[in-house]
């Protein structure tokens, strides 16, 4: 058991993904801070001391399907990458800015999981397990690096690796805190114009606009921004 509780993050374990599944599906029923590791077991159909031979709290079970999902959302980015030829750093631009789209489209809820992640996740979650997650995210990463370095070689596969990083903090911080004019997805009575956003379009914008800005920056900028150089 002490081999398949190593491995409950891992996508390959059925009866951990089970788990995760279930909790996975109350997140879009009820507040996070409602949901309980008896609900979990009654939602997966497994017993609740069974929960524990794999996850040794609600938090690390989130933290697994964080993980899980990005890890799933960078092996897509990898899957189109194999489909498409990137002649210059336009190109790699524009790749990213269609992978941005798939992201807030179908994994938005993991970015928004991930925001827990200091407070909330990692302080009950399993650093071990968290660990061997984030290792195999980023050697999906590494290989997406190597695979547009080697067809764009002005981009270093650092910086591709970093973009990820980049892509993800913009979106997380428009989830978090765009649409304040709501509450629990209700409108305010207060009107509140300007605060109204489209995750897509505004992520989209900041990261051409971020991007366009640093390529321009001579080569004394700092070590910080110069990853941005490359596009």
């Amino acid at each position: 058991m002490e081999t398949e509780k190593f491995n409950s993050y891992d996508r390959d374990n059925k009866r951990a993904t089970q788990i995760r599944q279930a909790a996975y599906d109350l997140i879009f029923e009820m507040p996070y801070a409602d949901i309980t590791m008896t609900m979990i077991a009654q939602r997966a159909q497994v017993a609740k001391g069974t929960i524990f031979n794999y996850f040794r709290s609600k938090e690390d079970i989130f933290m697994a399907i964080t993980l899980s999902g990005y890890l799933r959302y960078s092996e897509l980015v990898e899957t189109a990458l194999e489909e498409v030829v990137l002649k210059n750093k336009a190109d790699v631009k524009a790749f990213f800015i269609i992978q941005t789209k798939l992201m807030v489209e179908e994994f938005s809820v993991i970015i928004w999981f991930n925001s827990l992640r200091r407070f909330t996740l990692e302080v009950h979650a399993d650093p071990q397990q968290t660990e061997c997650g984030r290792a195999r995210i980023y050697e999906v990463h590494k290989r997406i690096g190597i695979i547009i370095n080697t067809q764009v070689p002005a981009i270093s596969v650092e910086s591709i690796i970093h973009a990820f990083m980049i892509q993800s903090a913009i979106l997380n911080g428009i989830i978090n805190l765009g649409n304040m004019e709501k509450f629990r997805d209700e409108m305010f009575d207060t009107a509140m114009p300007g605060y109204q956003i489209d995750s897509y379009q505004e992520t989209s914008h900041l990261l051409v606009c971020i991007w366009t800005i640093y390529y321009k920056i001579n080569k004394k900028t700092s070590k910080s921004a110069r990853f941005f150089i490359y596009l």
